[in-house]
């Protein structure tokens, strides 16, 4: 073969060690759970509202789910890089938005009260050991608080039992959370073997094989 076709040849080619993004989205099967909805206490309704709906299963009318964390189960070097902007746990309406929110370990995490009345966050690790408790009175406090170890923690309210919210401290760079539409998206993720796992906390959890040739990706969790 001629030098230059080889050439264009070789720069044509696919690299086989190339990063590539790794795209799909996190559906259930029907019949879809129904939402659950949280009854208010009567003293309570006047700020919130009589009726809530339970934030833990955002399932679109055609099965799409929000709120499943996607990772990539093995070990790769943790996240260096600290966000642009620190993540952002809201208090707004009597729930946390969002409900389900990233945070890079020893970066800090902005919790906001826009209600105007008084919550009282508490936050626990897997074994239920309270991390802090913290009274926030003022409408647009900010409470800003680091997450130093990966893992998934729990952030509650002490004075209104529903609300609460999910803390994901990843282990490394390949992590998503899916969005209303139950989208993730993966990026730069090396060429190579891998296994695709996603977690949600009523539906439980999922894995998959991946390799550099893999598009678009399903994950399907059977009906509940």
């Amino acid at each position: 073969m001629p030098f230059l076709l080889l050439l264009i040849f070789f720069l044509l080619s696919p690299d086989p060690a190339a990063a590539y993004n790794l795209k799909g989205r996190v559906r259930v099967l029907p019949p879809l759970p129904a939402p659950e909805p949280v009854a208010v206490n009567a003293d309570q309704a006047g700020e919130c509202g009589s009726v809530i709906t339970a934030p833990a299963l955002r399932i679109s009318a055609e099965g799409f789910v929000q709120d499943a964390v996607v990772y990539l189960e093995e070990d790769f070097p943790p996240p260096s890089e600290p966000p642009a902007v620190p993540a952002v746990l809201d208090q707004k309406n009597c729930v946390f938005s969002p409900h389900v929110v990233l945070v890079l370990p020893g970066s800090a995490v902005e919790i906001r009260n826009s209600d105007g009345f008084l919550h009282n966050v508490r936050a626990f690790d897997s074994k239920a050991v309270m991390l802090f408790n913290e009274a926030m009175p003022r409408q647009n406090q900010i409470l800003k608080k680091i997450f130093s170890e990966p893992g998934r923690f729990t952030v509650r309210c002490g004075i209104h039992r529903w609300m609460y919210a999910i803390v994901v401290v990843p282990k490394h760079r390949y992590y998503a959370v899916t969005d209303g539409g139950g989208r993730f998206a993966l990026k730069d993720v090396p060429a190579g073997n891998f296994t695709l796992a996603v977690w949600h906390e009523r539906l439980g959890e999922l894995r998959r094989p991946v390799d550099g040739q893999t598009g678009e990706i399903d994950l399907i969790f059977p009906s509940k």
